[in-house]
């Protein structure tokens, strides 16, 4: 039998597609969890008020205005929200949504036609639906079914506990989930793999500063690996192609930090407190009141869960995430997502932090940020439960429910049974 630290690919094969499935090759486990995916979603849309809280309105008062005046680098500053009670009508309110312009060029032609939300909402559902299907189709093709049990690993993949929320709402967190999919379909060997990475860094680049980052960090902890250990040369198309998928991405910022001298413009009017209500707070107090926030805001019912039990639905995914770094079969794409995971949380806290110190802000703690990581966390989750699994048969139901736990079904369930 083999070992659990014998699993490995050959060499030669870390970067080539498993010719075991074709393209769309879906197992129906697969496909019946993404169709529960989709449907979910689609039940949001038509049942979850607009505007949800989670800047649906303003993302779409950006959308309205990119109709009316499109433009690759708008003018943030002078940009306000939409009238709730008509989306064809302006309020005199300032937005405050700074992130790059495509998304919301992608948006604006729908207004020609409508300014129907629930229609905006189905276009991103669509995102969302296109972006799984492309994770689980490069994981598929990459991994046979002994090591990467299908039906655990879709419905690891739909437990992040905001996919399913965002995936219903107007939010360029959608367009991030697909720069993220493509990214990890290009470093799992999709064909054509070295443009799929070079799309996923200009894409996330365009969507918004968060996904850039993290991705980046992801593609470069990669293809550094692979450079070291001489899988590739310092001619592989693949770096080169990344480098410029970078230099697309990173464009925006450029030329914003040219324009205002900041990477990102901030409303300082909407984020500012004033000092006498601000909470006085020093490193140590932040850092701990971040990390609260992040456990507490982690479920898709934020702040509805106990901490303990918030905590643990958290921890067990990255977790056994992190020990599958002991199976070379995934080794490079674990540590490559946990660099991301490091990286992407390291500057969030700095931001987070410099905001808190300037505006007395503290709203920048958003677990939805990490979806674009979330892809890589459940593929090495799976392969760790799956090797669990061959001791203790109960690993994968105890590790579906307690990943199921936090999402918009667990939340459902828990309210009908501990809600009150």
């Amino acid at each position: 039998m083999t070992t659990q630290n014998s699993l490995s690919f050959p060499s030669s094969r870390i970067f080539a597609s498993h010719p075991r499935e074709r393209w769309f090759g879906l197992p129906s486990s697969m496909l019946i969890i993404l169709a529960f995916y989709v449907a979910l979603t689609l039940i949001l849309v038509f049942i979850a008020p607009f505007p949800s809280q989670v800047d649906e309105l303003q993302h779409l008062s950006v959308v309205r205005a990119q109709f009316e005046h499109p433009t690759l680098f708008p003018d943030w500053s002078s940009q306000l929200i939409l009238r709730p009670d008509d989306l064809t009508r302006w309020s005199a309110d300032a937005n405050y949504i700074n992130h790059p312009s495509l998304y919301y060029l992608l948006l604006a032609p729908i207004y020609a036609f409508t300014s129907n939300p629930i229609i905006f909402r189905l276009f991103n559902v669509l995102l969302s639906a296109v972006a799984l299907t492309i994770v689980l189709v490069a994981a598929n093709r990459r991994f046979t079914p002994d090591i990467l049990p299908p039906q655990l690993f879709a419905i690891l993949v739909i437990s992040f506990p905001k996919t399913a929320v965002v995936g219903s709402m107007v939010n360029n967190d959608n367009l991030a989930a697909l720069a993220a999919a493509a990214l990890f379909g290009g470093i799992l060997g999709l064909p054509g793999a070295a443009w799929w990475i070079m799309a996923a860094l200009a894409l996330a680049g365009w969507t918004k500063l968060t996904a850039f980052i993290g991705l980046s960090a992801v593609a470069a902890a990669w293809l550094g690996m692979a450079l070291l250990s001489g899988r590739i040369s310092l001619t592989d198309r693949r770096l080169w192609l990344a480098a410029i998928g970078v230099a697309i991405g990173a464009s925006h910022y450029i030329f914003t930090f040219l324009r205002i001298g900041e990477v990102l413009w901030v409303n300082e009017d909407v984020w500012r407190i004033p000092v006498a209500e601000r909470l006085h707070l020093d490193v140590p107090g932040f850092a701990a009141w971040f990390f609260k926030g992040y456990v507490m805001k982690w479920p898709a019912l934020e702040f509805g869960y106990p901490f303990a039990l918030a905590l643990a639905t958290m921890l067990v995914p990255l977790l056994l995430a992190v020990a599958s770094l002991r199976y070379r079969v995934v080794r490079p794409w674990s540590i490559a997502y946990m660099v991301g995971v490091v990286v992407l949380l390291t500057i969030h806290f700095t931001f987070g932090w410099r905001s808190y110190v300037t505006l007395g802000d503290l709203t920048t703690m958003q677990t939805r940020y990490y979806n674009i990581l979330w892809p890589g966390i459940a593929l090495a989750a799976t392969i760790t439960v799956a090797q669990l699994s061959r001791r203790w048969r109960w690993a994968v139901v105890v590790t579906e429910i307690i990943c199921l736990l936090p999402t918009v079904l667990g939340g459902a369930l828990y309210l009908i049974f501990f809600g009150g």
